[in-house]
């Protein structure tokens, strides 16, 4: 492997890590949604006027919320891996 390849690929890796990070952010996000919808299923739920309409918006919100942290934390695993795989082939320096 010549160094213009080595260059590349550490700036792939480095881009990579980069996009890892915002996507971290975008999960946690995900994440605090959800939460909010339990608590918007909550007070639709449980206070003393109950609001069906509350209920099913915030049902509709934590699943949504919880749809989008499963997919973030896919994603998450697999450009983990795909940022390792980089490294070992710049630590061995050989293309596969």
């Amino acid at each position: 492997m010549n160094a213009v390849e080595k260059n590349r690929l550490s700036q792939e890796a480095q881009m990579q890590i980069k996009a890892l990070r915002k996507i971290r952010i975008w999960k946690i996000t995900a994440i605090a949604i959800s939460t909010l919808g339990i608590a918007i299923t909550y007070a639709g739920i449980a206070g003393t006027d109950r609001n069906v309409f509350l209920g099913i918006l915030g049902v509709v919100i934590v699943i949504l919320g919880l749809g989008s942290a499963i997919v973030f934390n896919l994603g998450l695993k697999n450009g983990k891996r795909n940022v390792e795989k980089i490294l070992n082939i710049l630590e061995k320096g050989n293309m596969p």
